[in-house]
């Protein structure tokens, strides 16, 4: 892949920069930060039923959701995109929680016939701005290069070997992988890291208004630490959005305090772009908009959308 970046642009490790950046769109781009997980083996379903916050069984072939994987507390080891392809699981995570989460779930995985393989030989690619309709969302559609997966709101990923990668990017506008990040930010979605690894029970991140939770499903791993909290009492924490100026640097976790000086939440994730930095807290509140000091910066934190008629 470091001949693919050389050719086409640079990365520092967490972002992708091309040589020649597009501002409109479509345009692609490199996600060097995700990593994809295959599940292979007849016991698969099950084996992933009892362990993860979706419902694989529910899942059907040809299609992706987003799910999570917890500690038997409740708290995420981590959270991603599932794909089924026939037989098999995909998993796209942080690059950094590959490993982990692998180690995790290979302690359950000795009791059935199923394989985890960390593909370090494919790469994850994306669109930002190419059209599709609600009916395709959510959809793989599988061919010889690679897996492409259709985002509701008008992105897209290609998971392919790294053989294919410079084909799928080469002669096409290219953008930087930041913009897929923002757009994240924008949804509302927080990806656990490494350092925010057994932090968060799935709510706190809103991660059930992504349908990355299912409580109708049977038993997994934390399910009933996360299932009371939704049951017999709402959780205390919430999402915020927030801005600040880009020549901010802050770290993802960092403390954030109200007006009193109180600690009421942490960073979760932060992206900066040409005109500001934005980002994502969980905080303990349910206002729908408060003042708040992130290190020493004064900043207006805002509900995130999908949450500001429900108290979910």
């Amino acid at each position: 892949m470091n001949q693919l970046t050389s050719s086409l642009g640079s990365t520092d490790g967490e972002y992708f920069t091309p040589n020649s950046t597009s501002l409109g769109r479509p345009a692609r781009t490199y996600l060097i930060d995700m990593a994809l997980i295959q599940i292979q083996g007849p016991d698969s379903e099950r084996f992933l039923q009892g362990q993860l916050t979706c419902d694989v069984s529910a899942l059907k072939n040809g299609m992706w959701q987003l799910g999570a994987c917890c500690t038997a507390k409740g708290r995420m080891v981590a959270n991603f995109v599932i794909a089924r392809q026939n037989d098999d699981f995909w998993l796209r995570l942080p690059s950094t929680q590959a490993n982990a989460l692998q180690t995790h779930l290979s302690k359950y995985a000795v009791f059935f016939k199923t394989k985890l393989i960390e593909r370090q030989d494919w790469v994850v690619l994306a669109e930002l701005g190419q059209e599709s309709t609600r009916q395709a969302a959510h959809t793989v559609i599988a061919d010889a290069d690679g897996l492409c997966l259709q985002w509701p709101d008008n992105r897209t990923e290609f998971w392919c070997n790294i053989e294919q990668a410079d084909a799928w990017l080469n002669g096409h506008p290219l953008c930087s992988s930041k913009d897929w990040h923002l757009a994240d930010i924008d949804a509302g979605l927080v990806w656990v890291n490494d350092y925010s690894r057994e932090e968060w029970v799935p709510q706190h991140i809103d991660w059930q208004q992504h349908q990355g939770v299912s409580f109708s499903k049977g038993c997994y791993t934390g399910q009933e630490i996360v299932a009371r909290l939704q049951y017999l009492g709402k959780s205390k924490r919430a999402l915020y959005r927030f801005s600040l100026p880009t020549n901010i640097e802050i770290k993802a976790m960092t403390p954030i305090s109200n007006s009193d000086g109180k600690a009421i939440g942490e960073l979760a994730s932060l992206c900066h772009n040409i005109a500001n930095s934005e980002g994502l807290a969980v905080i303990n509140s349910l206002e729908q908009q408060l003042d708040a000091v992130i290190g020493e910066n004064p900043v207006t934190l805002h509900r995130v959308f999908y949450t500001e008629s429900s108290d979910s």
